[in-house]
């Protein structure tokens, strides 16, 4: 830590109080739990058990994705009007995902448009996080999409790396060519046994890239400013969820990655509270993960030939009951719309089906007129286990023969994976969501933990069940907070705000 000291400057204006927020991306508060149990996570089980630390259960709101938890966390957005890690823009007329870094921008000047205020305000610095969020950095997804700002902030990142580095070239080289070696030849097992390579190139690139050299150079450069006193530092930890995605939650690969993680937290946590002002250190989640059973290896095809081909399908009387609900039917005859091609976003373990590109979602009446075969379909499908639309100004969801609003879950028939406060906040929020698909579809689950997906992966989150749901928040036991008992990720915005930001913070321009 001194020697970083002796080389780089201290911040401008340091703060009185500091923290540091690493979110453990994908971790559900139970694995956690049963990490520090068996031994995984050694070092975050003794903060835990000794008092220093509270952990605690916490529920984000829905759907259970990355960029709904950063935008209600960073921005404090209730309702920011993102369904998923990737959906079908109205606006833009295409595909988009978060993995993208155009994309990606893209949503993050949208956010940033809005005037709220960011958690990174005022001098923070983000790793691995998907928005920049007026970070003075630019280690993100969306600044990835501006060669711009890659450039101009080149050197400044390159800064403390020497200084901070805590092995030497020689032992990096050899330890990241062993791993590199170890990686590809776990690739060539995995895709041998399954005898499909989808995704592999690039999960063996993420590994070597991303999960090595990229995560030693944002731990490496969070210690900088640790001693420089950067006043709050948001470091996502996202090798167990991309692990998770692509070997399953409870995969002996996914949980080595607990144990790498509690391993470099305790580091972390070592120079943090050594630090010329000592920081806080918080830990979060943003969801849990489920085991992921891919459709297309159940029924032999993907969703959209599912959904969109065969026989036509009759709706049952009841469904339509439910979906008019005491309105009469549209005309069999409709006036024509706009050519469209049908989108369908396999966005894991559930998935957004655009049936027209108007700029407003279609409402049950017109789904019954238009497309009721393709609704029959999916209510009649043994693998999909719920059906989200918008009915009036409202939404509800098909389960079995029934139509159920927020408000009368307790009547439906849902399988006990599913959360049922998960489901009825994606009710409440789905008709503000206008880039959600006109058809939401859930995976049924098949077994404790574990669901249908739609997408050709064996973890799975964004769903609506119990596990996907059950997030975590850790922070210490004598930091002047309490960030127990939320219910939304734009609370968790509230209280870190009033503990860590200045009044009248600084906005920084994208």
């Amino acid at each position: 830590m001194s020697r970083i000291g002796a080389k780089i400057p201290p911040v401008a204006a340091p703060r009185s109080r500091n923290v540091l927020l690493v979110h453990l991306d994908g971790v559900p508060k139970a694995l956690l739990d049963e990490a520090i149990v068996a031994g995984r996570m050694p070092f975050v089980g003794r903060l835990v058990r000794s008092g220093a630390f509270h952990l605690d259960d916490a529920f984000w709101g829905a759907p259970t994705s990355t960029p709904f938890f950063q935008a209600g966390l960073l921005y404090g957005l209730q309702h920011p009007n993102l369904p998923g890690y990737s959906w079908f823009d109205r606006e833009l007329g295409r595909k988009v995902q978060m993995n993208t870094p155009s994309d990606a921008l893209a949503v993050d000047v949208r956010l940033r448009g809005l005037g709220r205020m960011s958690l990174l305000d005022g001098g923070g610095h983000t790793y691995f996080s998907l928005f920049q969020a007026g970070a003075a950095n630019r280690l993100c997804m969306s600044t990835l999409g501006s060669y711009k700002l890659m450039a101009r902030s080149f050197s400044s990142e390159m800064e403390g790396l020497l200084p901070a580095r805590t092995r030497s070239a020689w032992d990096f080289l050899r330890s990241f060519g062993m791993e590199s070696w170890l990686a590809a030849r776990e690739v060539l097992a995995w895709s041998a046994a399954l005898r499909d390579w989808r995704h592999e190139a690039s999960f063996l690139l993420s590994r070597i890239l991303l999960q090595r050299l990229g995560w030693s150079f944002a731990f490496t450069k969070s210690l900088v400013d640790l001693v420089r006193g950067v006043p709050f530092i948001y470091l996502v930890y996202g090798n167990y969820d991309e692990v998770a995605h692509r070997r399953g939650p409870r995969s002996a690969l996914a949980l080595e990655e607990l144990y790498r993680v509690d391993h470099t937290l305790a580091r972390l946590y070592a120079v943090a509270r050594a630090a010329p002002t000592p920081y806080d250190v918080v830990l979060v989640s943003d969801h849990g993960h489920v085991e992921s059973l891919p459709l297309e290896q159940r029924q032999g095809r993907r969703l959209e030939a599912v959904l969109l081909e065969g026989p036509p399908a009759t709706l049952s009387a009841d469904v339509t009951r439910g979906l008019l609900d005491g309105r009469a039917p549209l005309p069999s005859v409709l006036p024509a719309r706009e050519p469209f091609t049908p989108v369908v976003i396999e966005a894991g373990n559930f998935a957004h089906v655009y049936l027209s590109g108007e700029p407003a979602p279609m409402e049950a009446r017109e789904l019954l007129a238009r497309h009721g075969d393709v609704l029959a379909r999916a209510t009649r499908n043994r693998d999909i286990g719920m059906v989200a639309v918008r009915r009036g100004a409202h939404a509800v969801v098909i389960v079995g023969e029934g139509v159920y609003g927020p408000d009368d879950l307790e009547r439906a028939p849902l399988d006990s994976e599913f959360s049922r406060r998960a489901v009825a906040d994606f009710l409440l929020g789905l008709p503000r969501m206008a880039t959600a698909g006109d058809l939401v579809l859930f995976g049924q689950p098949v077994r404790r933990g574990a669901t249908v997906g739609f997408a050709w992966e064996f973890g799975s989150h964004g769903g609506l069940t119990r596990t996907e749901a059950n997030s975590l928040v850790c922070w210490p036991a004598d930091a002047r907070l309490d960030l127990g008992g939320l219910g939304h990720c734009s609370r968790l915005h509230e209280r870190l705000a009033e503990a860590y930001l200045d009044p009248a913070p600084r906005r920084v321009v994208l």
